[in-house]
């Protein structure tokens, strides 16, 4: 820089560690004091060099943020502060529609702030929302996008839309009318014409289809606002809960423009995807680092593939979609290539600009840690899985999942049980039960779905099949004993007690169906809805449901203790391998084994000390070795991502590049102990 006289803009400068700065302090002094004496020439760290007095150093920075230092004295006493003020948004806004071909633009301009000045007083408090001087632009640059696309519109009308298309998506269920509201007031009359999705609709119904998805309103409506944020943004973010359709609208969208090149339609381009989850990994794989010992620089996953869709020429769509949570941390990172730099700047001075085709997404579940500088780059979809609600999943695993074996009328049988029992029972659930880790609504009806699923293959798949009076007990016995341990399966044993008593009444069909019922509490507007059959194998009325599991083979109940031979224990045991058999070891011991013997993975909760390590270590010891290997290891607050994927790989064999596996024949059952650690 001394030596070429230019001016040069450190950006984001306290990102710097503090030990860095300290040097560059000193950098700085040197070249300072060189102008300040006058000199042509001045030596520079051990090099003489010549000096342009033209020369100039300049910074930016937000104070106060994680993952940001303070800077050190000797540095603060080197630049003079600038404080920066809040601009004044309707000039510039107005100045930029001039520029779009705006011609009332000074009114167009004021309604815009004035709507994000509402919105910041009247909405609630979102860690995802803002409304600063990048969420202006973005509206300003969907205007300009629409004036080009449709000259002749009514301009009021355009500003509308560019309002709506930009921030509607963000917005929570209970917001959205307040926005409307808002914008009503501030465009009297204004009518928006609906625009023709006809052919993307299509094509998103289609792929939605053929991944075996339920193409719901909800859902369309969420892949297309998707799309139009992928239009005006580079970079934009899904935010939301599990199971709140993120990364199936994601798919659905890349594989329905897909459709739409092959077919020629809208002038759309094939769209490449590369997932990465950045948690998964430390943050010099991520973006690439220095080898401590030889300073050889290696590349990381996310460096890697930007570049290649850096270089890919073809006028194909590029998302490099992040999927994993946001922190301070390796997000800022990526704040030069969410603003209109479009550059990811690497530790070893290598700068990849961001083609035109590419867009950068992030799926993350909230914005708790992420600063106001991320939340203001990116443009925000946000998605809740109370949208969609369970059935769509339900309607979707009854399609692939129920065995083949099932007849028509038993497929109806599970669909009533579902109506019937569901809804209430996570209802009391979430308003009497204490559970010991937090779960979804839609997460303990997908267990309970895997567990169904599991004893019915397993009772549809016994020698000689089932007996036609048989089904509907198979059926009914299958879903109370996986309804019992699904949702009735992550509480104490005080919510179990209460659990077992709501059951038992709802399955005799005494609980009061209105919604406004005085014997239970299942929150406001629940209706029962019972189905016009009665159990056909009732629970035994003794002791709690969870003490009983159903026997498949009779098709009836029977206690637990009743299902194993309870043999002395062996006098020569040492102390400390004595396991005495109880309720508790038969029953997770036959849930492991049938979980694991359909492929299900399987999270055991519970406080220490009770068993939870002995139960597992049992139940894979009882594993057919001719069919099963098993991997062992524990967490600790040292173990590392690497230390795990060596620990598995060392005991995998290796198929082909990049492929490793059991061997063959064989499945492998990965036991990881203390996961919370």
């Amino acid at each position: 820089l001394a030596s070429s006289g230019a001016w040069a803009c450190f950006d984001e400068f306290n990102r710097i560690e503090l030990e860095v700065l300290s040097v560059v302090a000193q950098q700085v002094l040197t070249i300072q004091r060189a102008k300040a004496g006058g000199k042509k020439r001045f030596v520079f760290e051990g090099a003489d060099l010549p000096l342009v007095h033209t020369c100039n150093v300049f910074i930016t920075m937000n104070p106060g943020y994680a993952g940001r230092s303070e800077l050190p004295d000797n540095l603060k006493a080197l630049f003079r502060d600038v404080a920066m003020m809040v601009p004044d948004y309707a000039m510039i806004a107005e100045i930029i529609l001039y520029s779009y071909g705006y011609m009332d633009a000074r009114s167009l301009a004021n309604k815009l702030v004035q709507t994000y000045k509402l919105c910041s007083e009247q909405l609630s408090r979102q860690d995802h929302y803002d409304y600063g001087m990048r969420a202006v632009m973005s509206v300003l640059r969907a205007a300009g996008n629409l004036k080009r696309k449709m000259p002749d519109e009514a301009e009021d009308v355009l500003m509308l839309r560019a309002i709506t298309d930009v921030n509607l998506p963000k917005f929570l269920d209970e917001d959205v009318p307040l926005f409307q509201g808002i914008c009503a007031d501030l465009f009297p009359g204004v009518q928006l014409p609906s625009i023709d999705y006809s052919e993307i609709t299509a094509a998103l119904t289609d792929q939605a289809l053929k991944a075996g998805l339920q193409p719901l309103p909800s859902f369309l409506e969420k892949a297309i606002q998707l799309y139009e944020m992928v239009v005006i943004r580079h970079g934009l973010m899904l935010v939301g809960l599990s199971f709140g359709m993120k990364s199936s609208a994601i798919r659905v969208l890349a594989a329905a423009l897909s459709q739409m090149a092959a077919a020629g339609l809208c002038g759309e381009q094939r769209v490449k995807v590369s997932t990465i989850n950045p948690k998964s990994v430390t943050l010099g794989q991520l973006y690439g680092e220095d080898d401590p010992v030889s300073k050889e620089w290696t590349d990381g996953v996310l460096a890697v593939a930007f570049r290649s869709f850096a270089r890919d020429t073809s006028p194909d769509r590029k998302w490099l979609v992040l999927d994993g949570p946001v922190d301070a941390i390796w997000i800022e990172n990526m704040n030069t290539v969410l603003d209109d730099n479009k550059k990811l700047c690497l530790v070893s001075g290598e700068i990849i600009q961001l083609s035109e085709q590419m867009t950068m997404m992030f799926e993350v579940e909230d914005l708790a840690v992420a600063s106001p500088a991320t939340v203001s780059r990116c443009g925000m979809v946000y998605v809740e899985p109370s949208q969609i609600g369970w059935r769509p999943l339900q309607a979707s695993w009854m399609a692939a999942a129920l065995p083949g074996a099932l007849p028509e009328d038993g497929a109806a049988r599970v669909n009533a049980l579902f109506g019937w029992l569901v809804d209430p029972c996570v209802a009391f659930l979430r308003r009497n039960c204490r559970e010991l880790a937090p779960t979804a609504d839609i997460g303990l009806v997908v267990s309970l779905m895997q567990l169904s699923e599991s004893l019915l293959r397993e009772g549809f798949a016994a020698k000689g099949g089932v007996a036609e009076k048989d089904v509907p007990k198979l059926i009914d016995g299958v879903f109370v004993f996986s309804l019992i341990w699904s949702v009735g399966g992550t509480t104490d044993n005080e919510g179990r007690a209460l659990f077992s008593g709501f059951l038992r009444k709802l399955l005799d069909q005494s609980v009061d169906k209105s919604p406004n019922r005085k014997d239970y509490d299942l929150g406001a507007g629940l209706v029962v809805a019972y189905p016009d059959f009665k159990l056909s194998v009732a629970l035994p009325k003794e002791g709690g449901v969870h003490d009983y599991m159903f026997d498949l083979a009779k098709a009836q109940w029977q206690h637990w203790m009743d299902t194993v031979k309870v043999e002395p224990l062996h006098e020569s045991l040492p102390f400390n391998e004595i396991v005495v058999q109880t309720v508790d070891t038969v029953r997770y011991a036959y849930l492991m084994q049938l979980l694991v013997a359909h492929r299900k993975h399987l999270l055991f909760v519970g406080p220490t000390g009770t068993g939870k390590t002995v139960y597992v270590k049992a139940g894979l010891d009882a594993l057919d070795k001719g069919m099963y290997t098993s991997i062992e290891t524990a967490f600790s607050a040292q173990t590392s991502a690497n230390q795990v994927q060596d620990i598995i790989d060392a005991k995998l064999d290796k198929r082909r590049k990049g492929v490793y596996g059991p061997p063959v024949g064989k499945r492998c059952v990965v036991f990881v102990d203390d996961l919370n650690m």
